[in-house]
């Protein structure tokens, strides 16, 4: 998990970089670039049942949608707590990284999506004391379903109450996503998405 959080770190130092470089485009081009951020919290079954943690970047040309997402799931059996804790157990989890392909289609303020992909999965069996690790590779799919503004706003601070700055293309998300990772370690999943960026042509 600890790697998971740097690893989503430093790709969003990475994503603010490419904003500002972006914003300084569109300034010159008169328009923006399809770009977003965002995170998932949800619930995952199959192999796996439990939490379904995700984030995710994306970049979206001509319909064209890439996406690097990072999927987290943890499904906790038997389970003693020790300070909120989990120490013993029966603890599975799958950490999955992966790199997607697919369509994704807006209508003033609503976007779908369809995509799939190849992943890198981590597996993780914790039996009390004993942990062993597995390492496969899978085939994601995923369909989304977005809401955003519908045109250039003020951008808003304090869970949006406070409008600051000039109209501006860069906002806010949200929406759902139903998740499937086809692996050795098969599961679905579906997933309240909040997101952040550039979600259309303006």
């Amino acid at each position: 998990m600890k790697r998971n959080i740097l690893i989503f770190t430093l790709l969003f130092l990475l994503f603010s970089s490419a904003l500002a470089q972006t914003e300084k485009d569109s300034i010159i081009n008169k328009t923006n670039p399809i770009l977003f951020a965002d995170i998932s919290l949800g619930y995952a079954n199959g192999a796996l049942k439990g939490v379904m943690t995700g984030a995710s970047i994306n970049y979206e040309k001509n319909k064209n949608l890439f996406t690097f997402r990072i999927t987290s799931v943890i499904d906790l059996r038997k389970v003693k707590f020790f300070l909120f804790f989990p120490v013993f157990g029966t603890i599975k989890s799958i950490d999955e990284f992966s790199f997607l392909y697919g369509r994704r289609f807006v209508n003033d303020d609503f976007s779908y999506h369809f995509s799939v992909g190849i992943s890198h999965n981590t597996y993780k069996l914790k039996i009390d004391s004993e942990e062993t690790i597995d390492y496969f590779v899978g085939f994601p799919l995923e369909i989304g379903f977005s809401w955003f503004k519908p045109k250039k706003e003020k951008f808003r601070v304090l869970y949006g109450l406070i409008p600051v700055g000039k109209p501006t293309s860069f906002g806010r998300s949200f929406g759902v996503k139903l998740y499937a990772n086809v692996a050795e370690k098969t599961y679905i999943g579906i997933g309240l998405n909040f997101g952040i960026g550039w979600h259309k042509k303006y």
